[in-house]
């Protein structure tokens, strides 16, 4: 069975990150068991090195960088390790390798491919404001138990928000109308997703058209985020599911019909 590892807040369910959601998104997806093992933040270098996953990246010091999501797959009968991996592109590309028989995340055809993998680890976080994240990081602080807060603080610090050039979150000044400027330039943000998915409006919702892709699950993880960061019926959610002409209302019940999340066993 495979075990996601990810780090517990106080938001429904648990789970908040985009990039947690992507993984939960495509487990559920292909019905895939695993199972969630909650991990606080000085937990996840030690049970990582451990479990020999990789880093998920290294900063320009050389220091590694041990992240979630990651998995462990094991045989069930056996107990041999089938995979041990992080990275949610990656974890995404085992999981059609590995489990064939389930619904595809990826097209066969070697262009589809190329443009879904250039939308998901370069175009996606490129469309969003580094004040957005700013504002999810400060949300999200108080939400996390004690021991992962400062962990976290500096981990936001040192690679979302090191444009700002501090060590911790708690440093970097925020006003409110940073806050409005930053909302705004996220409405910008699903204009041009509208862009890019109207143009296959005529084949289906998806961005492939009528068959959902790993690409369909970046963009349902970030909703799915805005949705667990601020809250069933708050102000945010209710702006994002309006906003042209109501596409992202529809696309996350669509989401919701076919993965389950707001119901999701975390």
């Amino acid at each position: 069975m495979i075990t996601l590892f990810d780090i517990p807040s106080n938001v429904p369910g648990k789970a908040w990150s985009l990039f947690m959601w992507r993984i939960r998104l495509s487990l559920i997806y292909k019905k895939i068991p695993y199972k969630t093992q909650w991990l606080e933040s000085p937990e996840i270098e030690p049970t990582l090195k451990r479990l020999n996953i990789p880093p998920t990246k290294y900063y320009e010091d050389g220091t590694p960088l041990y992240s979630v999501p990651a998995i462990i797959d094991v045989d069930d009968e056996t107990g041999e390790t089938k995979a041990a991996l992080a990275e949610s592109y990656d974890i995404a590309k085992y999981l059609d390798k590995a489990y064939p028989d389930t619904p595809k995340l990826f097209p066969t055809e070697k262009g589809e491919l190329e443009r879904l993998e250039k939308f998901a680890k370069q175009e996606f976080l490129s469309i969003w404001p580094p004040s957005y994240f700013l504002t999810v990081c400060k949300i999200m602080l108080p939400k996390f138990n004690p021991e992962s807060q400062e962990p976290f603080s500096k981990s936001c610090a040192k690679d979302f928000l090191r444009g700002y050039g501090k060590d911790r979150l708690e440093d970097i000044p925020l006003s409110d109308e940073e806050v409005k400027d930053g909302w705004r330039k996220v409405k910008d943000g699903f204009n041009t997703l509208e862009e890019k998915l109207k143009g296959t409006d005529g084949k289906g919702q998806w961005l492939l058209g009528n068959e959902i892709s790993f690409a369909d699950l970046v963009i349902g993880a970030f909703l799915v985020s805005i949705w667990g960061v601020f809250g069933e019926g708050s102000s945010e959610w209710e702006d994002v599911k309006t906003w042209n002409g109501g596409r992202w209302g529809r696309f996350v019940a669509s989401l919701d019909e076919l993965c389950g999340y707001t119901a999701a066993d975390q």
